[in-house]
């Protein structure tokens, strides 16, 4: 290996390490991001591309970061791509890769915009193992997502770019059994629950995650009886994001005071004095967030929340283990009542 491959390396200390410079033509040997893979050659000088960065990046940070921009949908012809595309579609899996690389690489694709239906289908379980999952502003629809009823998931992040594309219900039927016992988080922030073409709001399936730790449900049409029903058969839930939501009450908050952890509510506009006593008793509460956008016209004067801040922060409170509170955006806040 030494013999086939000389690179002459010359690391610059200006400016903090931030551009590594390689001199030689050669060809950098990388194999799927951990040793033991089988290698696949990519040129030095399209990794290095993407490496001007303030400080050197990783050598798996690269790979990543090459692979997930280059990877080639299985359905394009070789004339179409790339070689380097070509040779990382063809050796995709072979042999597998583990969860510790196939969640990054998962990852790093939906950030580079290269994940989609078909690009997805390069993680059937055949070929990698995912645990923690993340697809963020990718136009994966519900056909794309069946590909995760074959893995065991733990955790799973999935904002679409087109909310119109997505349910809620979509995403949960795309789970395996085991996943659906065993998830402890899931995020479907601006994902619908209500079909876009109308019809009831359904969140019945949210109560088969009975393991569910933490739960993100924030800029969606989730409401006070979905909230209900949610605390009520989530029984390990302590960290919950219901931002900028229907949610107009949280009494129903009131058998997890001693559990939830964590709760964000920007921009929830509580009208029901009796929420104040609720938020006041969750007792557990390390995180909390009620803050909101300042009303900058009459209407949105009108919309804003019954709630102050002070209603909440008054003596009283059971706020014991608080550690970080957010109120930006509540303006004349008695600041004896944050001390």
């Amino acid at each position: 290996m030494q013999k086939t491959v000389q690179t002459d390396l010359i690391i610059s200390h200006c400016h903090q390490c931030r551009l590594i410079k390689i001199l030689s033509n050669a060809r950098l040997i990388v194999a799927h991001v951990i040793a033991g893979f089988e290698c696949t050659l990519i040129d030095t000088a399209k990794i290095l591309e993407m490496s001007a960065t303030e400080s050197p990046n990783t050598l798996q940070n690269l790979c990543l970061n090459y692979i997930a921009s280059e990877i080639a949908q299985p359905g394009s012809s070789d004339d179409e791509v790339s070689t380097d595309s070509v040779i990382l579609r063809k050796s995709f899996g072979h042999p597998f890769m583990p969860s510790i690389v196939a969640d990054l690489l998962i990852s790093r694709m939906s950030a580079c915009r290269t994940l989609c239906n078909q690009t997805i289908e390069l993680f059937r379980s055949s070929n990698a193992c995912l645990r923690h999952v993340v697809i963020r502003q990718s136009p994966v629809t519900a056909a794309g997502l069946r590909i995760l009823r074959s893995h065991k998931l733990v955790s799973l992040v999935v904002e679409p770019n087109d909310a119109k594309c997505l349910t809620v219900t979509d995403v949960i039927c795309c789970l395996s059994e085991w996943t659906m016992a065993n998830l402890r988080l899931l995020s479907v922030a601006g994902v619908n629950f209500r079909q876009a073409s109308g019809g009831p709001l359904v969140n019945i399936s949210l109560c088969a995650l009975r393991g569910l730790h933490s739960l993100d449900v924030s800029r969606t049409d989730f409401n006070e009886n979905m909230l209900k029903i949610v605390v009520d058969d989530l029984p390990m839930l302590e960290n919950l994001d219901i931002s900028s939501t229907l949610v107009r009450d949280v009494t129903s908050l009131s058998p997890c005071r001693t559990r939830l952890r964590q709760l964000l509510m920007y921009n929830v506009r509580l009208n029901s004095s009796s929420s104040v006593d609720v938020l006041r008793s969750l007792s557990a509460l390390r995180v909390l967030d009620v803050s909101q956008d300042p009303p900058s016209n009459s209407y949105s004067s009108f919309q804003a929340s019954l709630i102050t801040a002070e209603d909440v922060l008054q003596e009283g409170s059971e706020f014991h283990d608080l550690v970080s509170l957010d109120i930006s955006g509540i303006q004349k806040v008695n600041v004896s009542l944050v001390r």
